[in-house]
């Protein structure tokens, strides 16, 4: 009984063993295969980043150039086992200097062939050699650079409380900027816009910065913010009595127009108050309207009137009249 289990045991022992030598030769065999395998010669396609250099500063790009290209690579198995887990190692130079035109050249349609850069790779990369690089070619629009200075325009949105206003326009700092881009995308640029301004319940003067809106992704400026300057003051009602002129009168005719003046009724900030006067003002009836048959008032016209004035209203806004023959 016991030599039967002794038996047993043994023979157990002796199977593990068998199936342990088995597995190792297995391993060996397998490795061996992968070392005849690897040493092998093979062919591959990658993805590698692409170096752009000498590319002609005056011209700009109206979209942008790709940043990898596939390359086909040939090498032995441990060599393009390095590649192909490591891809970025790699790299593609094209030289901006080949850069051809298409015929319609004014289009801006230009082409850079990438064959150079399988030269470039295989110099850099002697222990593996590359076969085919695609696309062949790449295709941009290529426009000349161009200069221009455009004035700014202030997008506001401004509330004041009761009574305050802007006493004077908005001064910007600078009042125009110089864009750099395609001349072909500079030529539709008019202006050029600035973020939007919010204030609300202006009733005090400040200096405020707003940044410029970018007018499109081919065109850079600067500065990128500008400075604007708001003159706010409180306003007032104010009333004159202005004197009323005839123009264009001939000097063979006399005209007595009733009444000779008229009130002003105006809007201006407290700082002005003192300096509106009736000289500052031009009101003037026009002889040209005599040649309309049926008049029988002539229509008043604000020739003149302070800059630092708004809403000016006159009362009455036409005069009777009669035509005296010297």
């Amino acid at each position: 009984m016991a030599r039967t289990k002794t038996t047993k045991v043994l023979s157990s022992v002796i199977n593990r063993r068998k199936v342990t030598v088995f597995g190792i030769c297995l391993l060996i065999s397998a490795l061996f295969w992968v070392l005849l395998a690897f040493n092998g010669h093979y062919s591959t396609r990658i993805q590698v980043p692409v170096t752009y250099i000498n590319m002609p500063e005056s011209r700009v790009l109206m979209e942008k150039l790709p940043h990898t290209v596939d390359i086909q690579i040939s090498g032995t198995g441990y060599q393009l086992l390095s590649y192909i887990l490591q891809p970025e190692q790699a790299t593609v130079l094209l030289d901006g200097r080949s850069i051809g035109m298409s015929p319609a050249s004014q289009a801006g349609e230009a082409f850079l062939t990438t064959f150079q850069g399988i030269d470039f790779f295989n110099r850099e990369h002697g222990d593996i050699k590359a076969l085919n690089i695609l696309p062949d070619t790449i295709r941009f629009s290529f426009f000349d650079r161009g200069f221009r200075k455009v004035p700014v325009h202030l997008n506001s949105y401004l509330d004041f409380e009761r009574q305050f206003s802007l006493s004077d326009s908005i001064q910007l700092s600078p009042d125009s900027i110089t864009i750099t881009g395609p001349v072909q995308v500079l030529d539709s640029i008019k202006q050029i816009e600035t973020e939007a301004l919010v204030l609300s319940k202006l009733n005090k003067s400040g200096n405020y910065t707003v940044k410029i809106k970018r007018p499109s992704d081919r065109v850079t400026y600067a500065p990128l913010e500008v400075g604007a300057r708001l003159e706010v003051d409180k306003f007032t009602e104010a009333v004159l009595e202005v004197p009323v002129y005839v123009d264009h009168l001939l000097s063979s005719d006399s005209l007595d127009i009733f009444p000779q003046s008229v009130k002003v009724r105006y809007l201006v900030s407290l700082r002005d108050y003192n300096k509106v006067n009736p000289k500052l003002f031009r009101i003037a009836a026009d002889a040209f309207d005599l040649r309309n048959a049926q008049a029988t008032n002539l229509r008043l016209y604000l020739r003149k009137v302070p800059p630092y004035v708004r809403q000016v209203q006159m009362s009455p806004e036409t005069v009777e009249f009669i035509i005296r023959k010297k």
